[in-house]
């Protein structure tokens, strides 16, 4: 009897429930839109390379992967609503993530990312440049170290 209902159990397809966080990756808007100087540069993967002005404290890591975020309501004249929105990460390391973003965030702005695989990673901003028409390049700084063995294979 035993024999039988394993044979049953093994001959049914795999059971995949979707998880929260694919189907809040699904159902979000994804609004960044990437400009065609940028596409080259994201399809590499590994480290990135320093720089001679490059003051970095440990290894940036490529990383290219959809993420979640949620705004804390750092300034009272900057209204942001307490909602979830996707953004792109780029690039992570041990003190700050690096990502694409399709609005604006200011300097010191606090942030909570997640991205497939970790827990919630609690960010400020330290920095945004306007690449194009609903593109930032945002970086961050880690509240606390992050592990990157998470996310990419040292």
């Amino acid at each position: 009897m035993l024999e039988s209902i394993d044979a049953e159990v093994a001959a049914s397809p795999p059971f995949s429930e979707e998880s929260s966080f694919q189907k809040a990756i699904r159902d979000l808007p994804f609004q960044v839109q990437i400009p065609r100087t940028k596409l080259e540069e994201l399809g590499k993967s590994g480290p990135s390379s320093a720089t001679m002005s490059d003051q970095r404290r440990h290894v940036r890591f490529r990383l290219l992967k959809r993420c979640i975020l949620r705004f804390g309501q750092t300034f009272p004249t900057i209204e942001r609503p307490a909602q979830f929105s996707l953004g792109l990460v780029t690039n992570i390391s041990k003190d700050g993530v690096g990502l694409l973003y399709h609005q604006q965030i200011y300097p010191r702005e606090r942030i909570v990312l997640r991205i497939e695989g970790s827990g919630i990673i609690p960010l400020t901003v330290a920095r945004c440049r306007k690449l194009g028409p609903q593109c930032y390049e945002i970086g961050t700084a880690a509240v606390r170290p992050i592990d990157v063995k998470q996310f990419v294979t040292i």
